[in-house]
């Protein structure tokens, strides 16, 4: 059998972590719907049990044919092979015969035909079940079921590095049993959702695989996936046809809000997999099949770690894998059949760490019920012999965790797993930045304990070392079990532990969630947020009145580096972009979209998704070459937006591609179809574009002081976020002059950046209102700085305008006829104005909606509520945005991948540098450097 060429994307731990969630994903969604199967729509105040029962009849978390089937296919991945070779379809179909034969539970109606009428068929075992099933579909035009994309997401992971080479997997993989058109299409959809998940942490490959698909179908697929976005899971019911299944698995998924990280309330991101998987199941018919299918998708998104431990410990099934076995097979497939260099995932024992102390079992300070201890205790089995649970913060072998103590209950063990010791595997890793769901991880580690302790077990926990992960979880549990606080539950466990044992000082990221969970004290955290915060209060200082000597000492701007560090700062990036589109096409619409349909883009959000892919290649560029302005970077990308639209296509070609020997215009924007409609025009845009040279502040090309200077610019604000205004305004101005020339336009445009760069980095802490006055102030400063020669023109009588704006909107908040005054007509200055207006009347973070409505009524509402709709997003974040809108936003995908390569730019360098290598071999095709 061939092995899979083209090279394998080298994971990070995070990468790791969602690659294991796809088969566990599945798994537990295939065993949560089991209960239901052929149900009606359940109610919403239904909350689906893994309790058993349905077709079988299965036993609690047991899972059904999807998963059995899944992992027939995943047997094979696991070994490395390329499953488009003739000789891993071949042992595909083995397994699938096999299954059969040993007495596979609910078998399809269509694989259970196919299967058998390949029985008697000569050949290998790939071509006679190909053969079959397409003589199955010639007899049955009705041969569209859901059966091969319930198995698909494996395939994914066989071909992470190659996405066409996946897709003809997918379709190779799915034509076994179920070869007509729509389950090839929906199964490579599914893969490209379940690739872009693993590699990058969101669900945009679902849309971008429509480019994988036949031409003449992608249309088709489209409008599919517009209807699964605007209407709910139950509607698309019955779902045995691929497509309904498809879709009522994308609506529970795409329509399932991510809950805002608040562990005071209990509510933890990577809780929409739960979410969306009942979603699943409650669209009712059959549920265990659509649950598999958008858990593939959800556990690739939102790791092995964002699974609930109680589904981890729940699941198994035939052939008497638990969920640590189906972790095994997705970790060893995107690995290419191999193990780590500890023999990971598959070894027996994984080895003590090189400087670990030897094995130690002390009792939990507040509890002698619960021993913490490390991974050398397991090994010599000294200590341990009267622990009857063992929870283990760490990677761990296949074998029972206690060999004498008899059967192990690793994690998917069911139920019955005898009177052994039970063994609960948590996915924690021991490195600051390499836990997606950090907090979520550790309440549910921490609640595992106190399961089990409340069951009157005596509990082992520990991990490699014993040092760090065990004390922050055993922290955890000691203050959900007595009340203590954070700070106080360190100290003793330090003092229980001793200085040898202790290193949880040095892992700043975990002490953190520790103390965030614990309602502990300060924390090495709040040092930057202080002084975060602070500099908001100095910068608001005179328009609040107060005196230099009211606010404590600290250093005037926050660091760059502090920025972009922040764990938020992602959330409010991508609430910039976002909130920008939403509210350009609810202007555009003057606050009356229809209902379950696709929302549509506007000129505005066209052109700055091409500011903000410009902006990373600027970046690109400037890492690789060493030298790069900007602006020109930039002004490349607007002629590649006028390409696209048709707008003097082979001029553009000539002067960017003047020998043609280069594919124009470049970079994965160019195939995304939305970008090459007509939405709307951009006038001043479109004439500067073709000008023969670009505009400067200097020479500018138009006159034009039209709203598009703002808007397009909107997303540069990112990269000067946590910088000086006074370099921050002469770098905004300068993008703006590339196609406006009036001094009013660049004007807002640099007023724009700075607000947002204050918004972005301050705004959910201080407050909307305070946050904008900070930036307003900030403006009169960088206003000294040209008068000592920085350059920094800000058009006085534009910043003069904006403290009116600002204290209107907090004295007479949401009067229509202000806002049609401060925002008469589709300039940018207005749209600033108005904007700024809007934001000031809707400081709250429920209000983002009705501030967005509000705004589309003024005399440019799209403008308007564009500026508005970035300022509120960057201040609050995606998560407070109107999850009905954004979902239904056709760029909405687009712009989530944009934010978040753009962070990753900025934080990472995933292309390298002139010096150094980078970990993603494909950025820079994605992003080219000019």
């Amino acid at each position: 059998m061939g092995r899979v060429g083209g090279g394998r994307p080298l994971l990070d731990a995070r990468g790791i972590d969602r690659a294991a969630g796809v088969l566990l994903g599945a798994g537990v969604g295939d065993a949560l719907g089991v209960p239901y199967e052929f149900e009606a729509t359940l109610g919403g105040d239904r909350v689906p049990r893994m309790v058993g029962g349905g077709l079988g009849p299965y036993e609690p978390g047991e899972y059904s044919d999807d998963t059995q089937m899944h992992v027939c296919v995943a047997e094979v991945a696991a070994t490395g092979v390329d499953l488009r070779s003739p000789g891993a379809l071949d042992a595909v179909a083995v397994n699938f015969r096999r299954w059969l034969d040993e007495g596979a539970s609910d078998v399809g109606a269509q694989t259970r035909a196919v299967l058998g009428a390949a029985r008697w068929a000569s050949g290998g075992a790939g071509g006679a079940l190909r053969a079959a099933a397409r003589a199955y579909a010639g007899r049955h035009p009705l041969s569209a079921g859901n059966g091969s994309l319930m198995r698909t997401g494996i395939v994914a992971l066989a071909h992470l590095g190659d996405p066409a080479a996946m897709a003809e997997a997918a379709v190779a993989v799915s034509a076994l049993t179920h070869p007509d058109p729509d389950c090839a299409d929906a199964c490579v959809l599914w893969c490209s959702g379940v690739r872009t998940a693993v590699l990058e942490g969101h669900f945009g490959g679902v849309r971008a695989g429509i480019e994988l698909l036949p031409v003449e179908r992608r249309a088709l697929w489209a409008e599919r996936l517009d209807e699964a976005e605007a209407r709910p899971p139950h509607h698309f019911s019955p779902n045995g046809w691929v497509v309904t299944a498809l879709q009522a698995a994308w609506s529970a998924i795409s329509r399932t809000p991510v809950p805002e990280l608040d562990p005071a309330e209990g509510r933890y991101p990577a809780q929409q997999l739960r979410l969306a998987l009942e979603a699943a199941v409650r669209a009712g018919n059959d549920t265990d099949t659509v649950a598999a299918i958008a858990g593939a998708l959800l556990g690739a998104r939102w790791g092995c770690s964002g699974v609930p431990l109680e589904w981890q410990r729940a699941v198994h099934g035939r052939p008497g894998l638990t969920g640590a076995d189906l972790v095994r097979l997705a970790v060893r497939t995107v690995r290419g059949g191999q193990d780590d260099r500890d023999g990971w995932p598959s070894g027996a024992r994984v080895p003590v760490p090189a400087g670990a102390p030897p094995g130690f079992a002390v009792p939990h300070p507040r509890d002698p019920g619960l021993l913490l201890g490390n991974l050398a205790l397991l090994h010599s089995g000294e200590g341990a012999e009267d622990v009857d649970a063992v929870v283990s913060l760490c990677r761990m072998g296949t074998e029972v965790v206690l060999p004498a103590a008899g059967a192990d209950s690793a994690v998917g063990a069911g139920a019955g797993a005898g009177a052994g010791v039970e063994h609960v595997r948590v996915w924690l890793v021991d490195r600051d930045g390499d836990n997606a769901n950090l907090h979520y991880v550790l309440d549910q580690a921490a609640r595992e304990v106190l399961r089990l302790r409340r069951a009157g077990k005596r509990v082992l926990l520990h991990c490699a070392f014993g040092q760090s992960r065990t004390p922050a979880v055993a922290a955890v549990y000691g203050h959900l079990a007595t009340g203590v606080d954070g700070e106080t539950a360190l100290s003793e466990l330090r003092e229980a532990l001793g200085p040898q044992g202790w290193r949880l000082s040095a892992h700043v990221e975990l002490r953190d969630a520790v103390l965030t969970l614990t309602g502990g004290a300060a924390d090495s955290g709040r040092t930057v947020r202080t002084v975060r915060t602070a500099c908001a209060v100095r910068a608001v200082r005179t328009a609040a009145g107060m005196p230099r000597s009211a606010v404590s000492g600290g250093p005037a701007e926050p660091a760059r580096g502090e920025v972009l560090g922040e764990k938020g700062f992602p959330s409010r990036v991508r609430g910039l972009l976002l909130g920008l589109a939403v509210g350009d096409t609810l202007g555009a619409a003057r606050g009356a979209l229809p209902d379950g349909v696709a929302l549509r883009a506007g000129v505005s959000t066209q052109l700055a998704c091409f500011t903000a892919e410009g902006t990373i290649r600027a970046l690109v560029r400037g890492d690789h070459k060493g030298i790069c302005h900007p602006p020109s970077v930039l002004w490349h990308a607007y002629c590649r937006w006028a390409a696209l639209q048709g707008i003097e296509v082979e001029r553009l070609r000539r002067r960017w591609v003047p020998y043609g020997d280069r594919a124009w215009p470049d970079g994965w924007l160019a195939r995304v179809p939305v970008l090459a409609q007509r939405r709307g025009s951009a006038p001043a845009t479109v004439a500067a574009l073709s000008k023969a040279e670009q505009g400067t502040v200097e020479q500018p090309v138009t006159a034009s002081r039209g709203c598009h200077a703002l808007t397009r610019t909107l997303p540069a604000a990112v990269v000067l976020a946590g910088g000086k205004p006074g370099s921050a305004v002469p770098a905004a101005r300068e993008i703006a002059a590339l196609t406006h020339g009036d001094p009013a336009a660049q004007a807002a445009a640099a007023h724009a950046a700075v607000l947002l760069g204050y918004c972005l980095t301050a705004g959910e802490r201080v407050g909307v209102r305070r946050v904008l006055w900070g930036g307003v102030q900030a403006l009169a400063d960088a206003d000294a700085e040209a008068d000592a020669g920085a350059g920094a023109d800000l058009t006085d009588a534009v910043r003069a305008q904006l403290p009116a704006a600002l204290r209107q909107g907090e004295e007479h908040p949401a009067d229509a006829a202000r806002l049609s005054r401060l925002a008469p007509d589709p300039t940018a200055p207005a749209a600033l104005l108005g904007g700024l207006y809007v934001a000031a009347s809707f400081p709250e973070r429920g209000q983002v909606e009705a501030a967005l409505r509000f705004a589309a009524g003024a005399p440019d509402g799209d403008s308007v509520a564009c500026v508005a709709g970035a300022l509120l997003g960057a201040a609050h974040g995606a998560e407070a945005l109107p999850a009905d809108l954004v979902s239904r936003h056709e760029l909405a995908w687009v712009l989530d991948v944009l934010a978040r390569d753009l962070v990753a730019q900025l934080t990472d360098r995933p292309g390298g540098t002139e010096y150094t290598p980078g970990w993603d071999e494909h950025w820079r095709n994605r992003y080219p450097g000019w």
